[in-house]
């Protein structure tokens, strides 16, 4: 029997964990949903891009909204916002407690059964899963074009612990540059009886480097890869 995942996102409180306060998480709609990180906007006019959108978020918005960099420090983007596209509950953006920050439970990964191989967390251009040229994933107009190792998609799995203060995580992209969601501990076991999922969390934010030259609003695609029997 196939080994189902779901997604959820903790829109609450950073502190408590998907079994003790599912009321706390949204899950998404993995065909449809998106994550937006952004620096945010200041104004209240309708459409700045903010947790709790009442319109769905437009192109111009998300570029008024874009960071500006430091060319002294890295810059961590600070707001990592859901995007729900059907709104169902009125909103269509729900701020992402925790992300970036020393938090545990931010990030949880549903699965209703036991797997064959450790999940993974990896990063691409897109749904080809065949290339990581994006900036954003370290790609470059340098040769060689990519360098997954300077992805500025950075994630640390948090089952155990939290991350600490300003942690570091492993830059995500392609197939060499992942992040083992079980902690490197291997497949997931099978469920014990009256028990009908497991989580495993991580945290992931975005990290531009210093004076970075290629302004971009890009988009990438997160994907989890597991396999059961």
């Amino acid at each position: 029997m196939a080994t189902t995942l779901k997604v959820f996102l903790n829109i609450t409180d950073e502190t408590q964990n998907y079994q003790d306060e599912p009321k706390y998480y949204a899950e998404m709609d993995l065909a449809k949903d998106g994550l937006i990180w952004t620096a945010g906007s200041t104004g209240t006019e309708v459409g700045a891009i903010k947790d709790k959108m009442q319109t769905i978020p437009n192109e111009t918005k998300l570029n008024e909204a874009a960071p500006v960099i430091d060319e002294n420090a890295p810059y961590v983007v600070p707001l990592c916002l859901f995007y729900d596209y059907s709104g169902d509950d009125g909103y269509y953006t729900h701020e992402v407690k925790g992300m970036g920050e020393d938090a545990r439970w931010v990030f949880a990964f549903s699965f209703d059964g036991e797997t064959a191989t450790e999940p993974q967390l990896e990063a691409w251009d897109d749904s080809g899963r065949d290339s990581c040229l994006k900036y954003v994933l370290g790609g470059s107009d340098e040769s060689p074009l990519e360098h997954p190792e300077d992805s500025m998609v950075l994630a640390v799995a948090t089952n155990a612990e939290a991350p600490g203060d300003d942690w570091e995580g492993t830059p995500i992209a392609g197939a060499d540059n992942v992040l083992l969601l079980n902690n490197g501990y291997g497949p997931l076991n099978e469920l014990d009886s009256g028990v009908t999922s497991q989580e495993l969390y991580a945290n992931i934010k975005i990290v531009i480097p210093a004076n970075f030259g290629y302004p971009a609003v890009e988009s990438f695609l997160l994907t989890v890869r597991y396999t059961y029997a």
